[in-house]
């Protein structure tokens, strides 16, 4: 169950300002660079200590927790996915078996329990498309959120333990990860909220799944933990990153690694098989000319788990997690591959959304 406090998948919220009030379609757009970024932490297992902080950029100050002062309350126990949609934020509280939508003072508006009788769901990822939040659960179904009202308008089942989910081109991806023993990922078209086939993948598809630039998902299958010592070599399955081509719904192999953030038709990619140290590395893949190019010498980490790219910057963040101590946000990730700034946030960071 440790597997709750890993995660890094790189979704954000950008403002556009167009440069001109005429109707002209070819107006130049301008994105309005984030100033923050709200930062979410896991917490520890059973720790029951999930919080939500606020990341400044230009001065690397970061908050305490702000869940907790709004509310008097903690958040609750594994927090593990938040999002943005509309001007609310929406946190599935996986140990606490909970979808949370909260103001922008990060004020509850409603708690949504995810039961079925007495059994917890426990809600994970999230992706909010045309009105609604739709959220993968560990009773293998997708939940959908009406928005409007944040009622429950409906469930679809996808298979065992789905995790990751991104929607495009009218459809929803979750990865099905069978608690280590899946190689699927579902696909459901999101306006009939039908499942509609299986796309098989390399074993046990987990958290990371996103949408690039060329309109296609890519995921991460953690495989089978290559190296341990219960495995024979030959039967290693690598963790690796996978394209699936939304018109085709056809998956393919792209590189090995563990997890993945997007920004400008590349791929940030930070890959480690625990078993296997001298795996470990950071890279950049380039969607179009498919090459890999060093990001930052990785082996100055005690425990990469995940990274995160500023769509309004390009700036890119590592979180760095050793056992048993708050994680360390690490970034922005200069040029020559060194760490501007590095700064304790809480623990087991796994996500930021930059503003």
């Amino acid at each position: 169950m440790k597997k709750y406090a890993i995660y890094a998948l790189a979704l954000a919220a950008i403002t556009f300002a167009a440069c001109s009030e005429d109707d002209d379609d070819n107006s130049p757009v301008v994105i309005t660079p984030s100033t923050s970024a709200v930062v979410l932490n896991t917490g520890n297992w059973g720790g029951n200590d999930a919080s939500i902080m606020r990341y400044d950029i230009s001065t690397h100050a970061i908050t305490a927790d702000l869940y907790a002062a709004a509310n008097n309350e903690g958040l609750g126990d594994l927090a593990q996915d938040i999002i943005k949609y509309g001007s609310k934020y929406y946190v599935t509280v996986t140990g606490s078996s909970k979808l949370v939508v909260l103001d922008k003072n990060m004020k509850v508006i409603k708690t949504i329990p995810f039961m079925k009788g007495e059994t917890p769901t426990q809600p994970r990822y999230m992706a909010g498309v045309n009105g609604n939040v739709y959220v993968t659960a560990y009773d293998g179904c997708i939940t959908r959120i009406d928005t409007t009202n944040y009622s429950i308008t409906g469930t679809v089942e996808v298979g065992a333990y789905p995790e990751g989910l991104s929607y495009a081109n009218g459809k929803l991806y979750a990865n099905c990860s069978g608690y280590g023993a899946g190689n699927t990922v579902a696909v459901v078209d999101e306006k009939t909220f039908t499942k509609k086939k299986d796309i098989t993948v390399l074993l046990n598809p987990y958290t990371e799944s996103v949408v690039a630039d060329d309109g296609n998902v890519y995921i991460v299958s953690n495989g089978n933990y290559a190296g341990s010592p219960k495995l024979d070599p030959a039967d290693y399955v690598y963790a690796t990153v996978q394209r699936i081509d939304t018109k085709t719904d056809e998956a393919t192999e792209v590189c090995r690694g563990t997890f993945i953030a997007t920004y400008n038709n590349k791929l940030y990619v930070l890959y480690s098989e625990y078993y296997l140290p001298d795996t470990k590395k950071a890279f950049v893949y380039d969607l179009a000319t498919k090459t890999e190019t060093p990001l930052t010498d990785i082996s100055q980490f005690s425990s990469p788990v995940g990274i995160n790219v500023d769509p309004t910057r390009g700036d890119i963040y590592i979180f760095d997690s050793a056992w048993g101590s708050p994680a360390t946000i690490c970034g922005p990730v200069k040029a020559d591959g060194t760490i501007a700034n590095k700064v304790a946030a809480g623990f087991a960071t796994v996500k930021m959304i930059f503003e």
